[in-house]
């Protein structure tokens, strides 16, 4: 059963983990990296939104947001901060990229209220980059499955025959847990492994 690691995560953290369990693939940064969003010569695509001020420009309007200190390194494609934001941040983002940029909430972390937030290409998302690669492996998208804890990731069921959200994910965020399908018993791991075992036994109806 191939097994494709999608996440938020820098390309090179990713395959590092790929290695470790034997994944056949990754789709790093939310699919920012071939998502089509235009760079020049030699550019990648987090240089080219860098270019455009957007992220300085987020910065400066959102006191509760800052670089996340950990995810930098690697980084091809999306922007990424940690903390909170205000309403008018996805509009702010918007109207100074033209519509070319979108800010994505790819869910709680740590203790407190803290977000990770990815500023990256509008057709940029794991939903995407997951049906481009379903396509690519010629795999029929009903027979497979996806994991995960935020609401990124229960987007990649619009594109799939089934999705889990695993208990942590559904703690963190009533409007994810209340737009869940399928929300496992355990959190974290056990609930990855969970939702693998009980899939494999049969998809849930629905």
């Amino acid at each position: 059963m191939p097994v494709v690691l999608v996440s938020g995560r820098s390309r090179r953290r990713l395959e590092a983990v790929a290695q470790t369990l034997g994944a056949v693939g990754v789709l790093p940064e939310m699919g920012a990296t071939d998502a089509g969003y235009p760079v020049l010569p030699g550019e990648t695509v987090h240089d080219a939104i860098a270019r455009t001020g957007v992220p300085d420009a987020l910065l400066a309007a959102e006191p509760g947001l800052a670089r996340h200190p950990l995810a930098t390194w690697g980084r091809e494609g999306s922007h990424v901060f940690l903390g909170r934001v205000g309403d008018a941040a996805a509009g702010l983002v918007h109207d100074r990229s033209d519509g070319t940029l979108r800010l994505a909430d790819n869910g709680h972390t740590g203790p407190g209220d803290a977000h990770i937030f990815h500023l990256l290409p509008a057709a940029a998302s794991k939903a995407a980059a997951v049906a481009r690669d379903v396509a690519a492996r010629g795999a029929d998208p009903a027979r497979c499955l996806a994991v995960g804890d935020s609401g990124q990731d229960l987007d990649m069921g619009s594109v799939l025959g089934s999705v889990a959200i695993v208990a942590n994910g559904a703690a963190a965020d009533a409007g994810v847990a209340a737009r869940a399908p399928w929300v496992t018993r355990g959190s974290y791991g056990a609930g990855v492994l969970e939702a693998v075992e009980e899939w494999l036994r049969g998809p849930p109806a629905g």
